[in-house]
């Protein structure tokens, strides 16, 4: 009886064993150390790279700050990422009936991700939602076997919204966030009114000059205490929403009334266009909209909607620095 009890214990472990040698050396691949998906440790994560098409999304990490293609990211979305790539599960491989389908989804319709560690390891795999099953897969860079994905947690099937490629996803909606020491000169040029135009620019003893005109004329010391509160309006400007480039109602002039320039102590510099937005929604006579404006990032040529409160500290004249 002992006997007995001790083969089929034997003969239980070779079938397991064979199970497992065959699940592990099926097309070359399929071993649970050669298909792990997750991250388990995301603070080792250097940098994620998402793609789909034209789109691409850098995420990196600089100074201990999140950067989306060199703009800052949205913190919450960054947080968000890294619960996704901490929870993918591998479900099943991908079943033969639907290989074919998958397969080629996987090699037209994808999203690619790489993840780089701080060790110097990469993880890179495809994604691809098939509407057919209303599952996501997923297949590891060097594997040919895709298998069918999940994040814990999360209901929704299709696992393509989480990996976005479209920067404007990760962004934080900021368009100014400097601290007063890290401006070198502010120059804002009123198209409007041309002779409210300065510029201000820090001189050798460390306080600020300024001059008016569209054109800088002569320079002459700026009110200190004005100048620091002035200069702290630049952190935390915040806007709206990215133009709907879709919206034939929202329109604005082809000049700007502002443009407002900031170039900071490191050499970066920052220019913004702003314009008054009207809205021409029944084709009549558009109506100027006074709780908005455009503001065109020239570096990248990005528009945005922003709420007047937001931009107005910033649309000082001459005179507010020199007045006593």
């Amino acid at each position: 009886m002992k006997r007995l009890r001790l083969y089929l214990i034997l003969l239980g472990l070779l079938g397991a064993f064979s199970i497992y040698f065959f699940l592990s050396r099926h097309s070359g691949t399929y071993s649970p150390s050669k298909q792990e998906f997750a991250v388990a440790d995301t603070g080792s994560v250097d940098y994620i790279v998402i793609s789909s098409g034209s789109e691409e999304v850098n995420i990196t990490k600089r100074r201990g700050a999140w950067l989306v293609n060199g703009k800052q990211a949205r913190r919450e979305s960054i947080r968000g990422l890294f619960v996704v790539i901490s929870r993918l599960e591998v479900e099943s491989p991908v079943s033969k009936a639907d290989a074919g389908r998958i397969n080629s989804g996987l090699d037209q319709l994808y999203t690619e991700v790489r993840i780089g560690m701080n060790n110097g390891n990469e993880k890179t795999y495809r994604v691809y939602y098939d509407l057919q099953s209303d599952a996501s897969y997923m297949i590891l860079e060097g594997s040919d076997l895709a298998f069918r994905v999940s994040v814990r947690g999360y209901r929704q099937n299709n696992l393509l919204i989480l990996f976005n490629a479209d920067p404007r996803f990760w962004r934080d909606n900021l368009i100014f966030s400097v601290l007063p020491a890290e401006i070198k000169a502010v120059s804002l040029l009123n198209n409007v009114q041309e002779e409210k135009s300065f510029h201000l620019a820090r001189n050798v003893s460390g306080g600020f000059d300024i001059a008016a005109g569209m054109v800088p004329s002569s320079w002459v010391p700026a009110s200190g205490d004005r100048v620091t509160q002035y200069l702290e309006y630049f952190y935390n400007v915040r806007f709206e929403f990215f133009r709907d480039p879709g919206n034939k109602t929202l329109i604005h002039s082809d000049i700007p009334d502002y443009s407002l320039m900031l170039e900071l102590m490191d050499g970066q510099r920052i220019s913004v266009e702003l314009f008054p937005v009207a809205h021409n929604e029944d084709g009549g006579e558009p109506q100027a909209d006074y709780d908005r404006l455009y503001a065109r990032i020239i570096q990248g040529d990005e528009w945005l909607v922003v709420k007047y409160v937001q931009i107005d500290l910033l649309l000082k004249e001459f005179k507010y620095f020199t007045a006593l």
